[in-house]
């Protein structure tokens, strides 16, 4: 009588090379769908840190114009020359619009025109710049610069009716309209060269108008 071998033998575990390719190609795609979530996160974030810087001196400032215009006895809109360090009411007749606002200091016992702070966009520095003015004269030794950085545009404040119509006079009620632009690089860091369009551009904007009204 012939004697068959014992066949039941358990098999040795392990891959196979189809299993071990397979198993590498989803690894693989885990791990370039990993980066790609942290290529697009570094993204976001330098361009939501971008905005940020950009416009955090903005606000701030929005803020401070805003409080003020509404607490002060008079404001006037005007335009401010930097190299002379002098300030020119827009006459009347002409369209209230310039790059210069003055807030002249609240005085609950009247009238107090003599003293003040002109706000003003210098173009040639991109950047917004507060000064003391006081009877008529510019104090230079005030000056502080970078007050608000990145601004583009130069008309930057001016004098509206409750319509948003700029006005031609110096009403007594009138709202300050406040806008300021600016442009930055999209990424901070990147050597961009001139011809290259890069750049990001963001717009803040306020009216106000002041609390106290004199008849």
């Amino acid at each position: 009588m012939k004697i068959r071998p014992n066949l039941s033998r358990t098999r040795a575990a392990g891959f196979t090379l189809v299993e071990l390719y397979m198993a590498l190609a989803v690894f693989g795609f885990l791990v370039a769908a990993i980066v790609a979530v942290q290529f697009f996160a570094s993204r976001v974030f330098t361009l939501a840190a971008t905005k940020l810087s950009s416009t955090a001196s903005g606000r701030h400032a929005m803020d401070l114009l805003r409080e003020g215009i509404r607490s002060a006895d008079d404001v006037e809109v005007g335009t401010y020359d930097p190299v002379g360090n002098t300030f020119s009411n827009i006459p009347l007749g002409t369209l209230q619009i310039g790059n210069a606002m003055v807030i002249y200091s609240n005085n609950p016992n009247g009238n107090n025109t003599n003293f003040g702070t002109i706000y003003f966009v210098n173009t040639a520095a991109s950047n917004m710049c507060n000064v003391n003015y006081s009877n008529g004269t510019v104090v230079t030794s005030t000056l502080a610069t970078n007050f608000v950085v990145y601004i583009t545009n130069y008309y930057a404040f001016d004098a509206e009716d409750a319509f948003t119509n700029i006005l031609t006079n110096y009403v007594n009620n009138r709202v300050i309209h406040v806008k300021l632009q600016f442009a930055r690089w999209e990424y901070p860091f990147a050597t961009v060269a001139s011809s290259n369009g890069l750049y990001d551009y963001y717009q803040l904007q306020t009216r106000a108008t002041r609390r106290i009204i004199d008849y």
